[in-house]
């Protein structure tokens, strides 16, 4: 099917004659200086042309608008320098412009409709879907050109799928005669949508990009740009570079000044500056982290970080608490790897310190059983794994344990271990990627992998444990997800010495509780102030009053203790 070239002739000859008219009648009119967008850096006004040019700014021309970010510092020239797009009127130029090299768009997308892009001059636009729903565009403006308009999704220009194309719209009266409109394209929520504008056969002009979108909108929260603060979600956040606050955060209260990082208090997450975090107790993220996708403390969708305190004060000197850490895991599944990536940031950080003993090392391949004997604090060095706790393997035959990419260095200072290309891992054929059965912090039966024993310092540290993991289903199908937690001391007690909390001692039936007190019956001294639940009234339970003095105990509490101080004892 041929264009209509004789009614598009006339349509380009009407429109000569009324603008040339236009412009002979303003002249006549036209004293003053004409007024339109003036851009000072990236600021956008309205002022006449003579004080925009005074003040040192870059007049857009008569009649222009500071709709759609027309100071905005990309150019929109190729598909790197793609300019965001906005709800609303997005003004853009091709007069100027050249083929982005990008390519002849697929026009069996919009057949029919004389895209005929024929290495057109192109001008780009960007737009992340606030929700799931529908975008309409389009390029009615009766004082434009003949459009062409393509849409692409992916994550950068490198990875672009065209999804949609249009060359003619339906006429309108009230737009120019040849003019593109896309309606009613789905969009998913928090994907990126790259708008290509050209001209039919190449040709070139100003224009307005209308977007409109319908459907439901994910959250709004304070976004940080450079030293900016924006109210966006948390994917157009993202998709522009910025640090995002978290739903609800405004921009109010928060402050972009300065070296940011993602706060986790609790299991909450705010975006401050990284001395302030530490000032009010929190566990500071690597800097330029944000709180997007929950990292102080949430569960993926299938795996889970659990843990069960093994026991408290077990480094001597050192008032602390030491837990096993696992990933929990569907049934029939296993876990190979604990990574991190550009996407995905591996952290394991506490609020104190971590200790770490001279002799051991990062992960449980430097960590002999052989010396405990001789370094009892050796067993509680916190390290990271894949199923086995020491050098032997144990409980497995051998440990096949691998590490590439990690800067141990932090950590083994007893900071923080913070990885952002790096894995330890074991391969499919190993046996200690296994899950095996564990009770969790909750006393629940689980199934997972132990992947780190951690030893805080002090009991009302928190640590924080996150990161991307990999493995095998019991399909044998490859997986992934991503998860993390807050762990906290919660005053577990281990009377027996077992390595289980005795709330859970008694709740599956390992220990007796007759009297109903919360310690086993085995531990039960007869001694009122025996808190460690070790038959003696001593030093540890002193440690203990005193670690919690001002909380749990008073001045009269540790009179008490101290008059019947050795009781149970030789």
């Amino acid at each position: 099917m041929e264009r209509p070239r004789r009614a598009r002739l006339n349509a380009v000859l009407l429109y000569a004659s009324i603008t040339a008219l236009a412009v002979v009648g303003d002249a006549a009119l036209a004293a003053d200086p004409p007024w339109g967008a003036c851009c000072l850096g990236a600021e956008c006004s309205l002022q006449n042309q003579d004080v925009c040019e005074s003040w040192g700014g870059t007049f857009l021309g008569p009649g222009t608008s500071c709709d759609g970010n027309p100071c905005h510092p990309n150019s929109g020239d190729d598909c790197g320098d793609a300019r965001p797009a906005v709800p609303g009127d997005n003004p853009f130029s091709t007069v100027n412009g050249s083929d982005s090299g990008f390519g002849s768009p697929d026009d069996s997308m919009c057949e029919g409709t004389y895209l005929d892009w024929l290495g057109s001059s192109d001008f780009w636009f960007r737009w992340t879907a606030p929700g799931s729903g529908t975008i309409s565009l389009d390029t009615c403006d009766p004082s434009s050109y003949d459009t062409s308009l393509v849409v692409y999704a992916g994550t950068d220009c490198g990875s672009l799928t065209q999804v949609a194309c249009n060359g003619d719209a339906l006429a309108s009266e009230d737009c120019q005669s040849f003019y593109s409109a896309i309606l009613d394209l789905p969009v998913s929520s928090g994907e990126t949508y790259w708008l290509r504008l050209g001209g039919w056969e190449g040709a070139t002009g100003v224009g307005t990009l209308h977007l409109s979108y319908s459907g439901p909108s994910d959250p709004i929260g304070a976004c940080c740009l450079g030293g900016s603060c924006e109210s966006l979600t948390e994917a157009e956040c993202i998709a522009v570079g910025g640090l995002y606050a978290g739903d609800d955060a405004d921009c109010a209260t928060i402050s972009c000044d300065g070296e940011l990082a993602a706060c986790c208090i609790g299991g909450d997450c705010q975006l401050l500056p990284v001395d302030d975090c530490g000032a009010i107790g929190g566990i500071s993220l690597p800097p330029g982290s944000s709180c997007a996708d929950a990292p102080c403390g949430a569960a993926g969708e299938a795996v889970s970080v659990r843990w069960h305190v093994i026991g408290t004060d077990l480094v001597a000197g050192e008032a602390s608490y030491t837990v096993d850490v696992y990933a929990d895991l569907p049934e029939g599944w296993r876990l190979d790897a604990v990574a991190g990536n550009s996407l995905n940031q591996k952290t394991i950080a506490s609020s104190s310190s971590f200790y770490q003993d001279a002799l051991g090392g990062p992960t449980s391949l430097e960590v002999n059983p052989a010396m405990y004997p001789l370094a009892p604090d050796l067993e509680f060095d916190s390290r990271v794994t894949i199923g086995a706790i020491d050098v032997t393997g144990d409980p497995f035959p051998e440990n096949a344990l691998n590490s590439i990419g990690i800067d141990w260095t932090d950590f083994e200072s007893g900071g923080v271990l913070s990885v952002s290309d790096g894995t330890w891992f074991v391969l499919p054929i190993d046996e200690q990627g296994e899950a095996r059965s564990f009770v969790d912090q909750q006393c629940d039966a689980r199934e997972g992998v132990l992947m780190a024993r951690l030893t805080s310092l002090g009991h009302a540290s928190e640590m924080l444990v996150a990161g991307l993991f990999q493995g095998r289903d019991k399909f044998d199908v490859l997986w992934q997800d991503t998860a993390s937690a807050m762990i906290a001391y919660g005053g577990e007690q281990d009377c027996n010495g077992n390595r289980v909390a005795d709330a859970c001692d008694i709740a599956g039936g390992a220990s007796e509780d007759n009297d109903g007190n919360g310690i086993p019956d085995e531990c039960e001294s007869g001694c009122g102030w025996d808190l460690d639940g070790d038959g003696v009234v001593g030093v540890d339970d002193l440690l203990m009053l005193i670690n919690e003095f001002g909380a749990a105990y008073g001045v009269d509490d540790l009179l008490a203790l101290i008059a019947e101080y050795g009781c149970g004892g030789p």
